[in-house]
């Protein structure tokens, strides 16, 4: 008898929460958008990781028309006390410093209840899921990676729900990315900079230096805020290296290790990309960029109090800020017409005044090599030009800027040309005039400098040509300093634009074990000379080459 008075007390208990969820829960619910059933082409042609293309069916369900924020995330630990991450990646100093004391409440970053929580990780996301899925009795998730790509594009097959902004000018309308008011603040805090690092930066202004409050820019056509880009958003799936054995039916792929899970998405720091780009990131990883937003079978619920009572105090703080927003002045026009000069000893550069009456001085910047990230080289210009000492052979490129009420223009480029290296002698990697489908990066080698590289190594259409000078006509022997984990194809030697030969680049060991691999000879004539590398493969480093005497 009391063992059938237990069962029922608690059948009925777990009904009640079940059947009135939302009427006497004091937790905050996620604001939703009900996302309705439907099929889609999920991927892209524009990189391998999202192939193949497949049809991919959605069933009706509900998404955080926002990603969780500092307030949310609070009632989860004070009510469970669970163990956060007490280091993450948030503190910025030329580029995000490693592992330092910070938390999701005390960051470097966060400067309001109602930005994204960050400073999680994985494991800490999905335990502030379960629990408000227990809570409320209402089973809460994350997203999966299909959910979101068709939630995010919204029906649309452009690279964004708002078309394709090849000029980068409309999404600060949309999104929280790289842009001019980012680009200054990371300028002035930390000596760093979107431009040349992390893609391409917006030319427009979205006034928010670092994650925004959530909501903040338009919704997509399914209502659902910063999609494209504000902080990284983690999701349910087990990291794959493409979609060849993903589900169509809209749910996770699981495998058995799952280190890693999908994100999706782009932060405040990164420039944002097409809806469909793929990324990953380690259960157990806790950084200055990532969040989540939540997921809900079915229709979105009606708003309990204690949601209703969130979004009036998160409606309040979006006002605050827009009215923040609403009085900063404009950004100035990029210069114009910028010149460069130079000689053995000098680099001058040039450019016309600015026509804007409030701009009131000019910046310049430098990179160390061409493609470099660019450091602040002179302020507080008033006149229309700029002489310093040349550095080097190597090519490399300098931005000014107007500045207006400390605010500073979008960059206008000039590039130095690179010198004529003397030969006999060795021949850095970073000398060359003109290169392509690669970058250059600080060398893992011995003898410190720069090396070619690019994602999965200097791609397979690269090309390099040097300019050397040689004392005397004859036949010069080469050598390459390289890196590899696998032997490749290579690439075609040319002397002067004619064919010389194939040089094989084999296995190193690794992108990390570096060695000298003999070459062929080339016929050179007396003077000025250039020799041109075009790869034929991808998986492989330079960081420099020898001209020697046959």
């Amino acid at each position: 008898m009391k063992l059938n008075t237990c069962v029922t007390a608690l059948f009925l208990s777990v009904t009640s929460q079940t059947l009135f969820a939302g009427e006497n829960i004091n937790a905050i619910e996620p604001i939703m958008a009900t996302i309705p059933a439907g099929s889609f082409e999920m991927g892209s042609v524009a990189s391998e990781n999202s192939q193949p293309l497949h049809q991919v069916k959605v069933s009706e369900f509900s998404m955080g028309k926002y990603e969780v924020t500092v307030n949310e995330f609070r009632q989860f630990v004070e009510a469970t006390n669970y163990t956060v991450p007490q280091e993450c990646r948030h503190q910025l100093n030329g580029w995000f410093r490693a592992y330092s004391k910070g938390n999701w409440e005390t960051n470097a970053l966060n400067t309001s209840e109602f930005q994204p929580v960050v400073c999680i990780n994985w494991q800490a996301a999905n335990a502030y899921t379960k629990w408000l899925a227990k809570e409320t009795g209402k089973p809460y998730r994350l997203p999966t990676e299909a959910e979101w790509e068709y939630a995010a594009r919204a029906g649309t097959k452009t690279d964004y729900f708002f078309g394709d902004d090849t000029d980068l000018t409309k999404v600060c309308d949309y999104a929280n990315t790289a842009d001019l008011t980012g680009e200054n603040v990371l300028q002035r805090d930390s000596n760093t900079s979107y431009y040349n690092w992390s893609g391409d930066m917006s030319n427009c202004d979205d006034h928010s230096a670092y994650a925004s409050i959530v909501g903040m820019y338009k919704a997509n056509q399914f209502g659902l805020h910063d999609v494209v880009s504000n902080v990284l958003e983690m999701l349910a799936d087990c990291r794959s290296e493409d979609y060849s054995n993903t589900p169509t039916d809209g749910s996770a792929y699981i495998d058995e290790q799952c280190e890693s899970r999908s994100t999706r998405g782009g932060s405040w720091h990164w420039s944002h990309s097409p809806l469909t780009q793929r990324g990953s990131i380690p259960e157990d990883f806790s950084g200055g960029v990532d969040g989540f937003r939540l997921a809900l079978d079915g229709k979105a619920p009606q708003l309990s109090k204690t949601s209703k009572a969130f979004l009036a105090n998160l409606t309040f703080a979006q006002q605050q800020e827009q009215k923040r927003r609403d009085i900063q002045p404009a950004f100035p026009d990029a210069v114009s017409n910028v010149k460069m000069q130079q000689d053995d000893k000098t680099v001058t550069i040039s450019w016309d005044k600015s026509k804007q009456e409030d701009v009131e001085s000019y910046r310049v910047y430098r990179n160390e090599v061409t493609g470099g990230m660019f450091k602040l080289l002179a302020t507080n210009l008033t006149t229309t030009s700029f002489t310093e000492p040349k550095m080097g052979l190597m090519k490399y490129d300098y931005a000014v800027v107007s500045v207006s009420f400390h605010q500073q223009s979008h960059y206008s480029e000039v590039s130095t040309q690179a010198g004529w290296v003397a030969i006999p002698g060795r021949v850095e990697a970073e000398w060359a005039a003109e290169s392509s489908d690669s970058s250059l990066t600080r060398t893992s080698d011995d003898d410190g400098g720069y090396n070619f590289t690019g994602i999965g190594g200097i791609g397979a259409e690269a090309q390099f040509t040097y300019q050397i000078e040689v004392p005397e006509a004859g036949l010069y022997k080469l050598a390459y300093r390289v890196a590899t984990p696998r032997d490749t194809k290579g690439f075609e030697v040319l002397a002067n634009d004619k064919k010389v030969g194939v040089e094989l680049v084999t296995a190193t060991g690794g992108y990390h074990e570096w060695q000298t691999q003999q070459g062929l000879e080339v016929q050179l004539q007396k003077g000025k000379n250039t020799v041109t590398l075009k790869s034929l493969d991808n998986n492989w480093k330079l960081n420099w080459l020898t001209v020697t005497k046959g």
